[in-house]
């Protein structure tokens, strides 16, 4: 089976070069993923002409496009932990061939590598574009002072100071060794306005990030009231685990009748696991699977809108 990546990415890619004068076409795509070796050929025919140090920064251009529900999902991680963690759950929902495995952590520290089906390791441009963004979005999510490493042997200092000061090795591109003095939980909008009941709050906060790994402990926090308290509000509303699901349903439903993301990106975003287990709950509460609701109810966006009234008026012109 042919494999694919995100077109999304390399439009990223693309926008984040011509930033520093760069010109690249990327591959073209008819929808939100394009075929694997296109995105390997376009990214180690950049390093090839101009370093890797382009793809190192390309990560800092991510709040640029916020508004694709993926990276709004990444944008939104609290701790270098929750950071890591969305980016795996990523990778399981696109069933990347490539994948960061975290080899140790612990307080200010964190080793991962980035590996590929045995004889089939990411190329140094691939790696260069992942550490990119990992490396951007670390200091969003609360870490301070972040330094990178890379490499097994002498590993060679790549990021200090909020830039990227050196081209990892090629010969050992693949393993990172993320440090940073402390990390702070990161500053959020509040979204639960005071005097709204508990219910409202807490329906607003699960709504604003549902791809959080959510606890009834958690929330409870977020609230500043007792977890048992919180529960016993919430038993109305089917208990948390109930209105979590209820949540997590009604995004995803939103978003397959209005937006043109790629299904895999929209089950990520709304916090499921993995594409079975979005799938197997969105179908529990809907009674259809995320493509035939999306068959089904798909709402056009204003732009698509505007093109079909533009190409039925030329049939009927011409």
């Amino acid at each position: 089976m042919e494999e694919y990546a995100s077109a999304r990415l390399l439009e990223l890619v693309q926008r984040a070069l011509a930033a520093e004068g760069i010109e690249a076409v990327a591959p073209v795509s008819d929808g939100a993923l394009l075929p694997f070796a296109a995105k390997r050929g376009f990214l180690t025919g950049l390093a090839r002409d101009h370093g890797l140090l382009p793809l190192l920064r390309v990560g800092s251009m991510m709040s640029a496009v916020s508004f694709d529900p993926a990276v709004a999902a990444l944008l939104g991680a609290v701790t270098p932990d929750d950071l890591f963690g969305r980016w795996q759950r990523l990778e399981r929902f696109t069933h990347s061939r490539h994948r960061v495995a975290v080899r140790e952590r612990g307080p200010g520290h964190l080793v991962a590598e980035h590996v590929g089906p045995a004889g089939e390791a990411p190329d140094p441009a691939e790696d260069a574009l992942v550490l990119g963004v990992l490396t951007a979005l670390l200091p969003l999510c609360g870490a301070r002072d972040v330094t990178v490493s890379v490499g097994r042997a002498g590993p060679v200092a790549v990021y200090a100071n909020g830039v990227f000061t050196a081209s990892p090795p090629a010969h050992d591109s693949g393993l990172w060794r993320f440090a940073w003095s402390r990390s702070a939980p990161a500053a959020r909008a509040r979204t639960e306005a005071p005097g709204r009941d508990v219910v409202s709050r807490a329906r607003g906060l699960l709504v604003a990030d549902p791809a959080r790994r959510w606890r009834l402990g958690c929330l409870a926090a977020e609230l500043d009231i007792p977890a048992r308290s919180l529960q016993r509000r919430l038993a109305g509303s089917g208990g948390f685990s109930g209105l979590l699901g209820t949540v997590r349903t009604e995004v995803a439903a939103e978003l397959l009748m209005r937006s043109g993301h790629a299904v895999s990106v929209i089950g990520f975003a709304c916090g499921y696991a993995d594409q079975a287990h979005f799938t197997r709950h969105f179908k529990l509460r809907t009674a259809m699977t995320p493509a035939v609701y999306r068959a089904a109810f798909r709402q056009p966006a204003p732009d698509e809108r505007e093109g079909r009234t533009m190409g039925q008026t030329r049939r009927r012109t011409s």
